[in-house]
């Protein structure tokens, strides 16, 4: 099991500044400019939850960052003073996240961050890994898209549940003793992951809506378990009534009215999910022996299914993973 860091400093010179976040946070390349030395101050906070973590910040200084490489992590950033902007060069996009407002990032190679001085922030950093796994324990549906939670006002409206839900497990967890933590930690993951789903207004939200389980009869639930223990195995309809504890035809009404698709066809995104999360995260070296590996016995056949859902192809996605592999290497090597 992995330790529950609590971890916090605060310094007022530009280099101690520098070299504490390059410790905490090492994957990003800080930077502050060099003038900075006459009003330069940070204080920094982060508590490890089950696999997330909260951190807090306050500075006085200009503070500037590029990431190193992919991450599979998405941080969800309310910014309270100041703002902070993000510059995606590969969708060559720019987000900005003023005072009062919050909005994701996915944590990507060459991602540039920029936070006003005299900003004030609380930052929650969660693997992708878990993001997908929590959508689908909640809805019995396929995590198909990445998360995006555009700019969003958090002091009115649902969001501001999520904020003071993550201040308050910031609080408890800083002094909590050791034997507390890895209990309160997995608690309030679990409670700032539903609202984060149920409560703010993000591009998954809809499905969230169609899908959460308490909408899904028992034996539909019991049928999606056995297709995400069984990606690489057969599987026939059969198979999953049996698992379900019901006849064909009715689990077949059951996904039609509750997933508004067949139940192979929810397996099916299922193993293009499981493609699409192997890709990334560097898992495989040929896309013919992954799509053989879940089942997809045509890899012509997967490669259109695959764009479908995530606008590109597999190969494609996968020359980008060796790509950000290679430059990840190369300043290895360099350092």
């Amino acid at each position: 099991m992995s330790v529950l860091r609590s971890i916090s400093f605060e310094a007022d010179m530009r280099d101690a500044i520098l070299r504490n976040l390059h410790a905490v946070e090492p994957n990003w390349r800080w930077t502050i400019p060099t003038h900075s030395d006459e009003d330069c101050s940070l204080r920094f906070s982060r508590q490890d939850l089950h696999t997330s973590s909260i951190a807090t910040a306050d500075h006085s200084v200009n503070i500037g960052a590029v990431a190193r490489r992919n991450m599979a992590r998405v941080s969800i950033y309310f910014v309270l003073t100041g703002a902070m902007e993000i510059r995606d060069r590969t969708a060559r996009k720019i987000l900005s996240i003023h005072a009062n407002h919050v909005a994701s990032v996915c944590e990507s190679s060459g991602k540039r961050l920029t936070i006003e001085a005299h900003s004030s922030w609380l930052a929650f950093h969660i693997p992708e890994p878990t993001l997908r796994r929590h959508f689908e324990d909640l809805t019995g549906r396929p995590f198909m898209q990445e998360f995006v939670l555009p700019p969003t006002n958090f002091c009115e409206g649902d969001g501001q549940g999520l904020y003071q839900t993550l201040r308050q497990a910031a609080e408890d967890l800083s002094s909590a003793s050791p034997e507390e933590r890895p209990m309160l930690a997995k608690a309030y993951q679990q409670l700032a992951l539903a609202k984060l789903f149920a409560k703010t207004p993000h591009n998954l939200a809809e499905a969230f809506r169609r899908g959460t389980l308490s909408d899904a009869p028992r034996q539909l639930l019991k049928a999606e378990a056995f297709m995400r223990e069984n990606l690489s195995n057969p599987i026939t309809i059969d198979d999953l009534a049996v698992a379900a504890g019901c006849s064909p035809r009715a689990l077949q009404r059951m996904f039609r009215s509750h997933r508004g698709d067949s139940a192979i066809g929810i397996l099916c995104s299922y193993r293009l999910a499981a493609a699409h999360g192997a890709i990334k995260a560097g898992r495989t070296a040929s896309i013919t022996d992954l799509a053989m590996s879940l089942q997809f016995s045509n890899p012509s056949r997967f490669s259109v299914l695959y764009r479908s859902a995530y606008g590109c192809s597999p190969s494609s996605a996968l020359r980008f993973a060796r790509d950000e592999g290679k430059m990840e290497n190369a300043e290895s090597d360099e350092r």
